[in-house]
């Protein structure tokens, strides 16, 4: 906005206005008070819709430039127009941009950001320019089920049980705030959708993010002593990062390793799945409580806590982009650190 660009195009999105949203909810609790008296059964199905989704639409790519539905990013000389009348202010200026009085400000704006480092020089020599700024652009609608289920009992002198799971099953996630549905594309849901093929392996109707969630628990305690172990689980997905150039039909020669060709490669079948993720977590306390002689020892509680048990690393991706992180092997979102350990130590008075 330094450069005032959106004084000659993309006049509508010089105040961002708040994302706005419809949310719907539905669900139920059974929480019987006699036979099968501790359970605790709750779902909500849910569905929520943002308008005027927040993003911007900058990094270009050769497959945007090619996107006529996202040329509104993408602005030239003949784009700028009047903000009273609304009449081109360069036409036929695309190829002479240095003959359009506005475009050259925009550009020289540009140029002169501290954060810039192409010389000022080139400034006749730039022919479009990318608005990569925050636009209210496109919607996002979810609908799922949140559930949780729970059932706590006293087995006497085994101590006091239970047991539980809370998870999210996402049914749809649709929308046109990806950058090639903003205008008259098909409306995409990103658990049955298409992402690019591989080397000639297709990759349609599957999941580009993980639609089942869910962390579950088993406790038990009995007098000063009390431990509880947790699962979490992530289901699969195929990720969005650009394939290794020599799997599939990307090779030079038959079986071979070295990509640049269309024969097949010594890696076969090779796609953007991710597997399930599971983690393993555990609790173990000890609590005083007021039994001690000394009144200093009493309430003092002590927890090991063991977070991933089984050590497990994030899965394999084959991630050489920057943006959204550094490039990597593996699945940056998840556990990269592996098993941890934590002591707690606590006095109540």
């Amino acid at each position: 906005m330094d450069a005032h660009w959106r004084n000659w195009f993309n006049t509508t999105e010089q105040e961002l206005e708040p994302e706005l949203s419809m949310n719907w909810g539905l669900g139920f609790d059974f929480a019987p008070t006699r036979f099968l008296k501790g359970l605790d059964v709750q779902a909500t199905w849910y569905s929520v819709k943002i308008n005027g989704v927040l993003r911007n639409f900058g990094n270009p790519t050769t497959n945007r430039f090619n996107d006529s539905t996202v040329g509104f990013v993408f602005v030239v000389p003949s784009d700028l127009r009047d903000p009273v009348t609304n009449a081109q202010l360069c036409p036929g200026m695309d190829l002479t941009p240095a003959s359009c009085p506005q475009f050259q400000e925009m550009v020289r704006l540009a140029l002169a950001h501290p954060t810039d480092a192409v010389p000022a020089i080139a400034q006749t020599l730039i022919y479009w320019i990318n608005d990569g700024g925050t636009m209210n652009k496109g919607f996002q609608k979810t609908d799922g089920i949140d559930w949780s289920a729970s059932y706590d009992w006293d087995w006497g002198s085994l101590g006091a049980w239970n047991i539980g799971m809370t998870g999210t099953y996402y049914l749809h996630q649709r929308g046109n705030t990806d950058a090639s549905t903003i205008y008259g594309a098909q409306i995409t849901d990103f658990y049955h959708t298409t992402i690019a093929s591989v080397g000639g392996v297709e990759q349609n109707g599957i999941e580009s993010i993980p639609r089942f969630k869910y962390r579950a628990r088993l406790g038990w305690s009995n007098g000063t002593w009390n431990a509880t172990g947790f699962t979490d689980y992530a289901s699969h997905f195929f990720h969005t990062q650009t394939a290794p150039p020599n799997v599939n039909f990307q090779c030079l020669a038959q079986g071979g390793t070295v990509g640049g060709g269309t024969f097949p490669c010594a890696i076969s079948g090779y796609t953007n799945i991710e597997p399930s993720y599971y983690t393993f977590d555990l609790s173990v306390g000890y609590d005083t409580t007021d039994k001690p002689a000394n009144e200093y020892l009493r309430n003092i509680g002590i927890q090991l806590i063991v977070a991933n048990i089984t050590d497990r690393h994030s899965s394999y991706e084959y991630r050489i982009a920057t943006g959204g992180g550094n490039p990597s092997a593996f699945d940056i979102l998840k556990n990269i650190y592996g098993r941890s350990f934590q002591l707690r130590v606590q006095k109540t008075w």
